[in-house]
């Protein structure tokens, strides 16, 4: 219509009817595009308020994880150190050394951990091969990372944070396939002088297996030395996942 009202004023030589025909095509071509652009926008902020809804859930998940973990990993490593006191042999002893100078802090005060209840010392063998390894939540960063939605994370610094925390998520994960196969190794081991997990022992029979096979003693010993290695990662992980939940939240508050 508008075609053929422009053809008219043209062959009548009506310049500014054409000129008013002109801005008027070229306005609605405007409002449209302005339309589309508005919609679009509309549309990102509102994706990108369900990822970043969907990941605070997630680091809910992870956090209860990482919390399960570093509490198993301390019995762990309580019930390893009351083992080699039990069987009169040198104590646990472990130095982060050049581990603990890169991003992640092995260090572990052995000295602040409590001795075992007596109630518990028959049973050592089964919380020392026992543990939690955690599986963070990665459903809604595999989704958006997939999609290439990262992007629609408008605050720069944030996106880049969020990419830092599920690597060392990866991380976490490469740990957890380690300590699970020298678990393996352990019960192996264990099963060797009839050590079984849930099976009680009694304390001094279990004691004097320790003592007298140094296989089993460095077994236990090795089991420790990892679990901290792992509960370093686990701590570091449980840490980034609390500031950027943290920062996730105030990013929602802030959003316009």
């Amino acid at each position: 219509m508008i075609l053929r009202r422009v053809i008219a004023h043209f062959r009548k030589q009506e310049w500014t009817a054409i000129f008013l025909d002109f801005v008027i095509v070229v306005a609605g071509v405007f409002v449209g595009l302005q339309a589309q652009e508005w919609s679009r926008n509309l549309n990102d902020r509102q994706r990108e308020t369900q990822i970043v809804e969907g990941l605070i859930g997630d680091l809910d998940i992870d956090r209860a994880q990482y919390a399960q973990s570093l509490d198993t990993a301390e019995k762990r490593v309580v019930a390893a150190m009351a083992s080699l006191e039990g069987a009169g042999l040198p104590p646990l002893d472990f130095e982060a050394g050049d581990q603990g100078a890169g991003t992640v802090d092995y260090t572990f005060d052995l000295s602040r951990l409590a001795t075992p209840p007596d109630a518990g010392r028959d049973r050592l063998w089964t919380d020392i091969v026992l543990g939690f390894h955690p599986t963070p939540s990665t459903m809604t960063y595999d989704a958006i990372a997939g999609a290439g939605d990262v992007t629609l994370i408008r605050d720069a610094e944030l996106a880049k944070e969020i990419q830092g925390y599920y690597n060392l998520v990866s991380s976490v994960g490469d740990q957890n396939e380690k300590i699970l196969t020298l678990r393996r190794d352990a019960l192996n081991t264990g099963a060797l002088y009839g050590l079984a997990p849930f099976a009680y022992t009694p304390a001094q029979d279990y004691f004097r297996l320790v003592a007298d096979n140094p296989q089993l003693a460095a077994t236990i010993r090795i089991m420790a030395t990892f679990v901290i290695f792992h509960r370093g990662e686990v701590a570091a992980a449980a840490a980034r996942a609390a500031a950027l939940q943290a920062r996730l939240k105030q990013y929602l508050e802030d959003a316009p």
